[in-house]
């Protein structure tokens, strides 16, 4: 008897939420309208919603194509721009998830395993936090590229950030631009600005990477992680600049096995100034919102893939044959000074130019 009282308030409260969704979202008139129907006249009901989540049981004969087909429909009735509506398979059923516009993943607010890696963002259809594995032979070195407002230099601060944080690695900044990184010049092994010194850099960094080979053939070592940042490579020419692009590529094909990994940076990532025999052993590309379709075919091979971001964070990470849509960290001022003016665990071993 309790347990029939217990199903029937159940199956009351069930019912008084899918008269509540009905009534925010008028799903079957919409259905109706745009006929998204089998050839038997029935139409996808709505199963349950959760927060921006729509789930969708369909009848027979319908498939997620039949939903896709409609989806500048679907935006359309959720006043939303098509860019931030997602389609998909659940289990058995449909799931319309809509992605908030410039929603923010503040990175304070999350904790970290340093073991899977670099924290990036929060993938946006798993809901889960990407890292960029950087021992991976599948992402190593890093290339984030995006222009002007696409949130490139505060996924780079948020990288830097984490690296600066951690034990045991030596970390070199050629800051180019002489404004996003400038504030870390005392907590890195080496900082450069400009052009200035890069070219000797990369042929120490070379020699390191030759030296660590020789002790590799005699013993299985792990070495010390260095990270070399160079920030904006389009401040570099491939025909004026051939000895930083030689010494580049040589860190980009080798270095991994040595523990040294690139990260690079660009607001104009043509193949004038990213060659493909760079960027073929670059495994790991952040590609934030560009300007033209010709950086969007650079970075990821596709014309409109990065034309269509919101900017401000707002990317997709390529590793490998993975493609996933992201929203990157935000980090608030405080956590940067912060980590600034912390103690420093690898002053030590700090030099100005060389090894």
């Amino acid at each position: 008897m309790i347990n029939l009282l217990i199903d029937s308030i159940f199956n009351a409260a069930k019912a008084i939420e899918s008269i509540v969704l009905k009534k925010k979202y008028n799903w079957d008139k919409l259905f109706y309208e745009i006929n998204l129907c089998n050839r038997s006249g029935e139409y996808p009901w709505l199963h349950h919603q959760c927060d921006n989540e729509f789930y969708f049981t369909i009848p027979i004969g319908l498939s997620i194509n039949d939903f896709i087909k409609y989806k500048i429909e679907i935006a359309t009735f959720l006043k939303i721009n098509q860019n931030d509506l997602k389609i998909e398979y659940n289990n058995t059923l449909i799931l319309i998830r809509i992605n908030k516009q410039n929603e923010t993943y503040n990175y304070e607010d999350y904790k970290f395993d340093n073991k899977k890696g670099v924290p990036i963002g929060i993938d946006l259809d798993r809901h889960n936090i990407i890292y960029w594995d950087y021992s991976s032979p599948n992402q190593c070195h890093l290339l984030i590229a995006g222009s002007t407002g696409s949130g490139k230099s505060v996924c780079l601060d948020v990288i830097v950030n984490n690296l600066i944080r951690r034990k045991n690695i030596d970390l070199y900044i050629q800051d180019t631009k002489l404004i996003d990184l400038y504030r870390y010049k005392n907590r890195c092994k080496y900082y450069g600005e400009g052009k200035e010194n890069i070219e000797e850099v990369l042929e120490d960094l070379v020699k390191e990477m030759n030296r660590r080979y020789k002790i590799l053939r005699r013993v299985d070592k792990q070495f010390k992680p260095i990270f070399i940042i160079i920030e904006e490579l389009a401040s570099f020419n491939p025909k004026l600049d051939k000895e930083f692009y030689r010494l580049l590529g040589e860190l980009l094909s080798k270095g991994r096995a040595a523990s040294i990994y690139v990260i690079l940076t660009t607001q104009t990532p043509y193949a004038e100034i990213l060659p493909g025999v760079l960027k073929s052993n670059i495994n790991t590309k952040i590609g934030l919102k560009t300007n033209t379709k010709e950086a969007s075919k650079v970075v990821c091979g596709d014309y409109e893939a990065l034309m269509n971001l919101r900017g401000k964070g707002h990317g997709k990470i390529f590793t490998g044959n993975c493609v996933r849509e992201i929203q990157c960290f935000n980090i608030k001022e405080a956590s940067t000074a912060a980590t600034v003016n912390a103690p420093d665990s690898n002053k030590a071993n700090r030099t100005e130019k060389t090894i």
